[in-house]
């Protein structure tokens, strides 16, 4: 990796509400029922990329705000001190001595919230889908690379033959950490459809089915709302009591939207506002919380470091001399104490600074000091790039008369730190923008997004979920859907 991530604490606000409002409106597939404002939890969330999909494995699906219905085998808490995993749908797993088998066992009584059993044959049929539709699905290449054989050995026992020793396969695709993790899917539904075109949406059908508390009641434009069933498995089951709110609401927006919410208290929860949203928030309204309090910085440790990523196969970008010259030009700390109001922090490495990370991450000091990422000296973008035949004139870069243009795509969350990361490389000598459009996941996944901001997803146990993401088997040629597009690899990779 040629660029140390911002690391940015991300926000989660929750606000704490005594007042009841009146009943919620709005179309669906039946009329909703009448439940209290204090029973009810309203989130401010991004976009909906397509209101009338809910296909798990398409681009732009969120675990994150499906994990009610969607439920995993098991849970992971990386915020503490000791390494802490949940069993939920499984009870328990073991590997044979080399690691290249995994048996797991399923919880009893699980089901489906049409009352089907939640079986061996799911997990079976989910990975075997998976592989069958590579490179098309979330997941498809991993299941592909990972897997030989996937096998029901009774209803609540599965065993999965991998291709090569792997210990960390059940936590990497089967623990739910942070929005990260393969969902399940019910074979009696999904073995007749094309998983790349099914929607998972139909009201007569009660579609999606899932194993969670809640059911979906509308999905629009406007609003997504799940209302809470009456026979979710494991109350029945005695495994967990019925959750006490009874709707949950989402509401896609803006900031603008999120901090007009909160001011009204029509809101509940918002991620990620930025520090001077958050500022006004917290100023205006005594009920508001942040996940660390009312003082700055806010929020916490969030699991996704923020970098600038390149195609790595177009140039100028291919050059990973280009790529370090372009890293001496970022100050990450002026990054943080403008862009952020000094609200974050900064990391050297795709990793958070997470308590089981940090076996793995005190180990890099030498790294660091071979590799100075996290250096700012606008000297050795000059030498750099003076030794690649570029000239300086009119205050930036060219090579036989062409300006180096370097285009930034950006979605909104880094609107606050993007100014600042332009001034930083036009005084470095690069003709720097940006460009902020819907479309600009898109983009990033075909590679026409040269340069972008992105998070590298992945890693909070140990650095194999970060760093897979680095090689080979994920670079596609631009045009081409990348599952994972930083287009990175060694040369000849491609």
């Amino acid at each position: 990796m040629r660029h140390g991530p911002i690391q940015k604490h991300l926000l989660w606000m929750s606000l704490f509400l005594f007042a009841c409002g009146g009943s919620d409106e709005g179309g669906g597939p039946t009329e909703l029922a009448q439940v209290p404002r204090g029973r009810t939890v309203i989130i401010g969330d991004s976009p909906i990329p397509d209101y009338a999909s809910l296909n798990m494995y398409m681009p732009g699906f969120d675990y994150l705000s499906n994990i009610f219905i969607y439920e995993p085998l098991y849970f992971y808490n990386a915020f503490t001190e000791t390494d802490n995993i949940t069993p939920w749908l499984a009870t328990g797993h073991e590997y044979n001595d080399d690691f290249t088998e995994v048996t797991i066992h399923l919880r009893e009584g699980v089901e489906w919230t049409d009352g089907v059993p939640y079986t061996a044959n799911d997990i079976v049929f989910t990975i075997d889908m998976l592989k069958a539709h590579v490179p098309e699905l979330n997941f498809s290449v991993d299941m592909e690379m990972w897997v030989e054989e996937a096998l029901a050995l009774d209803d609540l026992t599965v065993k999965i033959t991998l291709t090569k020793p792997n210990p960390r396969f059940i936590f990497t695709y089967f623990t739910y950490n942070f929005g990260n993790g393969v969902p399940v899917v019910p074979k009696h539904i999904w073995e007749s459809q094309d998983p790349t075109t099914f929607t998972n949406v139909n009201w007569e059908k009660g579609w999606p089915v899932g194993t969670g508390p809640y059911k979906l009641m509308i999905t629009s434009e406007q609003q997504r709302i799940w209302d809470r069933t009456d026979h979710w498995w494991a109350a029945k089951t005695g495994f967990r009591e019925m959750p006490k709110v009874e709707r949950i609401i989402y509401v896609p927006g803006v900031e603008a939207n999120w901090i007009q919410g909160f001011l009204n208290n029509d809101l509940d929860v918002c991620m990620a506002p930025l520090p001077s949203s958050t500022k006004t928030i917290l100023d205006n309204n005594p009920n508001v919380s942040t996940w660390s309090g009312r003082e700055s910085p806010y929020g916490y440790l969030d699991y996704w470091p923020i970098s600038m990523g390149f195609n790595c196969l177009e140039p100028p970008f291919d050059d990973p001399d280009i790529r370090w010259a372009i890293n001496y030009a970022l100050n990450r700390q002026q990054i943080i104490d403008i862009g952020w109001q000094g609200s974050g922090d900064f990391t050297l490495l795709p990793f958070p600074d997470y308590p089981p990370l940090r076996h793995f991450t005190s180990q890099l000091d030498d790294l660091l000091e071979k590799y100075p990422v996290g250096k700012h000296d606008p000297a050795k973008t000059a030498e750099i790039m003076t030794g690649k035949g570029y000239v300086r004139e009119d205050g930036y870069w060219s090579l036989n008369g062409e300006v180096f243009k370097l285009v930034l795509d950006i979605g909104p969350l880094f609107q606050d730190i993007i100014p600042v990361i332009i001034q930083q490389l036009r005084r470095a000598g690069f003709d720097a923008t940006y460009r902020m459009t819907a479309d600009n996941y898109t983009r990033m996944t075909q590679g026409t997004a040269k340069a972008y901001l992105w998070g590298n997803g992945g890693s909070v146990r140990d650095p194999f979920f970060t760093l897979r993401l680095y090689t080979s088997q994920y670079i596609k040629p631009t045009g081409e859907h990348a599952e994972h597009f930083w287009r990175w690899g060694n040369a000849g990779d491609a």
